[in-house]
């Protein structure tokens, strides 16, 4: 491991911990569930740590704030008003990695991880792609919110252009027009019944095409081990990581061997409120 997936790792123990104290269902998913699986830990290339929660047990997670010990924060759109996402992160606040997208966006800036809700899909078993417009369009409403990043310094020659983004940019971010458009986001995941639905998934998903996913997926669970730690995966690994990436034990090419988070500021000794003070962010 790599200092900062020590530092992820930190947190999905403390993560694991608030779980079993209050009788909460996770599951490890995605890349994080396929190197628990291929690699029993990180894949050595990446960056980030992603669980999901079914939706009533999501709901209940991000009100458990005063069950995490100082520095961890549970980021969400309620909790941190200028975070855009409809799904949570637990910050380190007490670290920086300040995403290249997120640079002018004045949210925590922690290390993190991801925690996904899991939500009703359809009542009927259906293709994997059945879903797909679905989730397109959201992310199509979640894109309008980076507008804030197109903040610019103003310059002779570019004038034209600088003072039209900057004040599409500040419009947004004065605004506060994601509040509104997290509720509306909410009660559209949320329009099928988890209980009653057949097929369920991620609708923050980043492959469209492959996020639904039959419901007894998550019914049961089985036991991995990441990093030498206990964790719970969905209760059919091999179908799921199938499902969702093919042969998942053929490695990437080496091209493709990387993280996919960008920073333009990282600390894992300084918290992210100093480390912007210092470098004037």
């Amino acid at each position: 491991m790599n200092d900062l997936q020590k530092c992820q790792l930190e947190i999905l123990k403390e993560f694991i911990k608030v779980c079993k104290e209050n009788n909460l269902q996770y599951f490890l998913i995605g890349g994080t569930c396929l190197g628990a699986i291929r690699h029993h830990g990180f894949i050595p290339w990446d960056d980030d740590i992603d669980v999901a929660m079914p939706r009533k047990d999501f709901n209940r997670f991000i009100m458990l704030q005063k069950c995490f010990k100082d520095p961890y924060f549970i980021q969400t759109y309620k909790t941190d008003k200028n975070y855009i996402y409809n799904y949570a992160k637990i910050r380190n606040s007490n670290t920086t990695f300040i995403e290249n997208y997120f640079v002018c966006h004045q949210i925590n800036h922690g290390v993190w991880i991801d925690v996904f809700p899991i939500d009703g899909m359809s009542y009927d078993l259906v293709p994997q792609n059945y879903c797909e417009k679905k989730v397109k369009s959201i992310w199509h409403q979640v894109y309008l919110m980076y507008l804030p990043s197109l903040r610019r310094r103003l310059r002779c020659s570019t004038l034209w252009k600088d003072i039209p983004l900057n004040f599409v940019a500040y419009l947004f971010f004065f605004l506060n027009v994601g509040k509104y458009r997290n509720k509306r986001i909410d009660k559209k995941v949320t329009k099928i019944d988890y209980d009653k639905a057949k097929t369920v998934g991620i609708y923050f998903g980043t492959n469209p095409k492959k996020e639904a996913m039959p419901k007894e997926l998550f019914l049961g669970t089985s036991i991995g081990n990441f990093e030498g730690v206990e964790v719970v995966l969905p209760k059919d690994p091999n179908k799921y990581l199938t499902l969702l990436y093919g042969d998942y034990m053929k490695l990437q090419p080496i091209d493709q061997q990387v993280g996919h988070h960008y920073d333009k500021g990282l600390s894992l000794s300084t918290g992210y409120k100093e480390y912007m003070r210092k470098h004037h962010i």
